[in-house]
């Protein structure tokens, strides 16, 4: 596992490595996470990945999880948690976040541009052989609406996450 810290990088520097790994992050395709068979409607429709980013006052963070149980944070000031898929709790944790997104899919867009969220705002992405679908919604009202078991499995995913990247 790999634990970022922001001395070594300009602001400037850090903000593109962000925007870098975000980008990478939306365009795996299935077969780099190990699903290799989508002839199947259902398997086509089925999520493979999921970003959920948040804006944050001094920034933006993003959480990201794949079905192969890999998973990762980064924000855009500096830092974050690259490669968890070594720790169980990561995988159980990365597994459920996407296996959740299915059911969201019918409330999302389909979309092809990922901007970052508004202020106060969060945004889900999730990632489908076929389609990428999103959701942007007040980081408040995730506390309580549909979309609160999504958000709050993308916190238990940050939670493993950054457990896991604690020094023994």
């Amino acid at each position: 596992m790999y634990q970022d810290n922001k001395d070594s990088k300009t602001p400037q520097a850090r903000l593109e490595a962000y925007l870098r790994l975000r980008r990478l992050a939306h365009e795996t395709k299935p077969a780099n996470v190990g699903v290799t068979d989508v002839t199947d409607p259902a398997d086509a429709a089925a999520p493979f990945g999921i970003l959920m980013d948040i804006s944050l006052p001094q920034g933006n963070a993003t959480i990201v999880a794949f079905i192969s149980g890999d998973a990762s944070f980064y924000t855009s000031t500096g830092g974050g948690v690259i490669g968890g898929v070594g720790h169980e709790k990561v995988r159980n944790a990365a597994r459920n976040f996407v296996i959740s997104s299915a059911k969201y899919l019918d409330k999302m867009e389909v979309t092809t541009a990922y901007p970052l969220p508004e202020p106060g705002k969060v945004r889900f992405y999730v990632l489908t052989p076929t389609s990428i679908f999103t959701h942007e919604a007040n980081e408040v009202d995730l506390r309580k609406n549909e979309f609160t078991p999504l958000y709050a499995a993308g916190h238990q995913l940050l939670n493993a996450l950054l457990a896991a990247a604690q020094p023994k």
